[in-house]
């Protein structure tokens, strides 16, 4: 979300092949809580207004993301975070890149060094 706010080139590109088709973007259920909650600390914290917010929110329920359900991530998502020192929310979707064979993408420097593969944005 760090990524997106900002306008970072290297998060836009990712984002960019995902809305091409070029990228295949896969996240748990949970990501729309998260981004819904990280573009609220960003209102409260006077980055953005609520209307740049909500449009940024309807961006991310507009991308082509494949989707995968909490209740099927939770076992290899507590098993990960127990095993790496990771929250259960990120091992879900540290659990969909090992499951998928991909890149991690993310702004968060432990998740990423948690991942065999990673690319911090």
């Amino acid at each position: 979300m760090r990524g997106l706010v900002s306008a970072q080139p290297e998060a836009m590109g990712w984002i960019e092949g995902a809305l091409r088709g070029s990228i295949e973007a896969a996240a748990p259920d949970v990501v729309f809580y998260e981004v819904a909650n990280a573009l609220t600390n960003y209102v409260r914290a006077g980055m953005l207004d609520s209307r740049e917010a909500t449009s940024r929110l309807q961006d991310v329920l507009a991308m082509p993301l494949q989707v995968h359900a909490a209740r099927t991530l939770a076992p290899e998502a507590h098993a990960l975070a127990v095993t790496r020192g990771i929250s259960a929310y990120d091992g879900a979707y540290l659990a969909l890149a090992i499951g998928y064979d991909a890149v991690l993408v993310t702004a968060d420097r432990r998740l990423a060094d948690a991942a065999e593969r990673s690319a911090l944005v």
